[in-house]
């Protein structure tokens, strides 16, 4: 719970290296007033809520605030930051589909791929540190980023691809799943770009089967989180309530201003994320 702050900040110690430790020791000093949590929870929710709606990586705003102003340790944030997951991607689906954006077949044809990833991901990430692999994802997310500034058409002129082995369906979105329930951060960058090179959907249509995905796995991830205990509710409560919020409107704003406004928003989060990325695996070696 929040109220035990000072314990999760003692068991936090032995996960962080020096420059991390001094972040942490500043961040500590400060005396910031426990109050401050309860507020900066729903915000910063809201702000991962609308990013992850329209497009994916709000987690790297999350993450960082309930490690060092919460005191958890990393898989224990990351493990609690999926117990938001499951909200705000339950109102994203659900304005999606009711604004005729959603692909129920296409989403149950998928679902198992990625669940069984998913499930896989989450038990790695509940076993072994993921930020051994932050350098790695990194940059490949700032290649993907590059690609598609390159090649916007891979994602605005769908229409008329589809992939044909299933066999290759079932191999692309199990390796997405996995990546999902190893990190999450960034999943959804992965899944939109995924579901728009294999299977021709637009942006908006991707995005109504992107989150119903995500939904499944993320329902999945945090049985799994919730059976080696590392989820704090209350933590993540508060971010739920601040990304519902956002999810609701970063959906409605994503319908209204159309794929233009969905890709240019893709590519902004996918090189914020990769040097977001890069950045932490470097302060983990200093």
């Amino acid at each position: 719970m929040i109220g035990s702050n000072q314990k999760n900040r003692q068991a936090a110690d032995s996960f962080f290296i020096p420059i991390n430790e001094r972040i942490k020791q500043f961040i500590y000093t400060c005396a910031m007033p426990e109050w401050i949590i309860y507020v900066l929870l729903p915000i910063v929710g809201f702000a991962a809520g609308f990013i992850n709606t329209v497009a994916g990586g709000g987690s790297f705003l999350t993450l960082p605030v309930l490690i060092y102003l919460c005191g958890l340790p990393p898989q224990i944030a990351n493990a609690t930051n999926r117990f938001s997951v499951v909200f705000y991607t339950t109102t994203s689906t659900t304005v999606y589909h009711a604004h005729g954006f959603g692909d129920l077949r296409l989403t149950k044809r998928l679902m198992l791929p990625s669940l069984f990833g998913a499930g896989s991901g989450a038990w790695a990430a509940a076993v072994f540190p993921t930020q051994a692999f932050m350098f790695i994802f990194g940059i490949a997310m700032i290649g993907m980023a590059m690609m598609l500034v390159t090649k916007p058409k891979m994602l605005l002129d769908v229409g008329h691809r589809k992939i044909e082995k299933k066999w290759l369906e079932w191999l692309v979105f199990y390796l997405i799943g996995f990546y999902g329930g190893f990190l999450q951060a960034g999943v959804g960058l992965l899944l939109l770009i995924g579901l728009a090179m294999t299977h021709g959907r637009d942006l908006l249509h991707s995005n109504g089967v992107k989150v119903s995905l995500a939904l499944g796995y993320a329902i999945f991830s945090v049985a799994i989180f919730a059976y080696y205990g590392q989820i704090q509710v209350a933590e993540g409560s508060l971010l739920a309530v601040g990304a519902v919020t956002g999810a609701l409107i970063g959906a409605k704003t994503a319908i209204k201003k159309g794929t233009q406004f969905i890709y240019y928003f893709v590519v902004i989060i996918a090189i914020i994320t990769g040097c977001n990325m890069i950045y932490k695996s470097f302060t983990q070696m200093m």
